[in-house]
């Protein structure tokens, strides 16, 4: 399980760069580069909304990932060992990226 940190903190999973959900989705099925992947669990803090604080936000997290081009990517699985959601102020999922993500060009 990769130690996630994410810096999306217009998410609503997100909680002082944690998440708080155990498992995320990361999409980008024909990405190339860090730009064409997206956290797809995603889901925008609106005003007005508020955090499951039922749900402790953690460091890790299991990671499926649709971006079958990486290198840490392992039967749909990550298995690097530290990954970095970033999004600054995205408002969808298309706005966020696993700055992880390398290129294997074997795969």
């Amino acid at each position: 399980m990769p130690e996630l940190k994410c810096t999306v903190q217009t998410c609503v999973h997100n909680n002082q760069f944690l998440c708080a959900l155990d498992r995320i989705q990361v999409g980008g099925d024909s990405a190339k580069t860090a730009q064409e992947t997206c956290c797809d669990s995603f889901q925008e803090r609106k005003e007005g909304s508020y955090t499951n604080t039922s749900s402790m936000a953690s460091d890790c997290a299991c990671v499926d990932c649709k971006a079958t081009s990486c290198m840490y990517n392992d039967n749909c699985e990550c298995h690097a060992g530290k990954i970095s959601v970033e999004g600054g102020d995205a408002s969808q999922a298309s706005g966020t990226e696993c700055a992880t993500f390398k290129c294997c060009a074997a795969k």
